[in-house]
């Protein structure tokens, strides 16, 4: 899938969100370039990084109809802020322990409900894409939203911080969902294995290439840019299960990424 040429304008929206503990996040809203309902994705980050981590992402998926949202998690970028009774406290991920870390998932709820609140949106079509850290927040908190229409995780793994993922993967049911990693990346190449090995024992594995597998190191986000045509795999099928009509033909699996069969 090709993206260069696409017509429209791209516009971004710099927005702030309090969660209920009044932390602000900072987030960025792109409109979906189209004159009907449109499907949304909201994008979570890896540890470390903020919502820039995404790079070119939003505006690829903004051109093909697809609104996007990303923020920057709790103790990262400018989400760093939070109002107290005793002013204002900085907040900062390297400081963090396990609980903190389980709060994040109070972040992606502000976020989500922001994004299914918002005019031309339609609510019962919002994936949700998360890389690394962000993928285990992302299956965490779609296992217990059955609003969250499909999923992709980028390099999840099976235990960070308290946030495991091995325990709540039966809880996302047969909703569509994709797991790429690459094959060097030992730790997240065995812990995806697993996860959708529980998936087909719970009879929930919708589809045999539910794990792409990429050829190299690269870990999360980086895959999306390093790994030749993986956005394009990765968005003709959101596309496909957000019944987005798309707007170029799709791409056959490309050299460097393989889908892999386990049943």
């Amino acid at each position: 899938m090709s993206f260069a040429g696409q017509a429209g304008a791209d516009t971004v929206r710099t927005i702030r969100l309090m969660t209920r503990e009044d932390l602000e996040l900072s987030a960025a809203y792109y409109p979906a370039v189209s004159t009907n309902t449109a499907a949304a994705v909201l994008l979570l980050h890896s540890l470390g990084q903020t919502k820039s981590e995404w790079d070119t992402v939003p505006v690829l998926f903004q051109r093909n109809g697809i609104a996007v949202l990303t923020f920057d998690l709790r103790g990262h970028g400018e989400s760093n802020r939070r109002l107290t009774a005793n002013g204002v406290e900085t907040v900062d991920y390297r400081k963090f322990g396990p609980q903190d870390y389980k709060d994040m998932l109070l972040d992606i709820n502000q976020a989500y409900d922001w994004l299914a609140s918002q005019p031309g949106i339609d609510k019962h079509r919002i994936a949700i894409i998360g890389s690394s850290l962000g993928s285990n927040l992302a299956l965490r908190y779609a296992a217990y939203n059955d609003e969250v229409a499909a999923l992709i995780l980028l390099s999840p793994t099976l235990f960070f911080q308290g946030l495991r993922t091995d325990d709540v993967i039966t809880g996302f049911g047969k909703r569509p969902l994709r797991i790429a990693v690459s094959r060097d990346d030992a730790l997240a190449y065995e812990s995806a294995k697993y996860l959708i090995e529980l998936r087909q024992r719970a009879g929930q594995a919708v589809e045999s290439n539910e794990l792409v597998t990429c050829s190299g190191q690269l870990r999360g986000a980086a895959m999306l840019t390093g790994v030749k045509e993986l956005s394009g795999v990765v968005f003709s099928w959101l596309e496909q299960v957000l019944s987005v009509p798309p707007v170029n033909e799709p791409v056959a699996s490309p050299k460097g990424v393989e889908s892999d069969h386990h049943r």
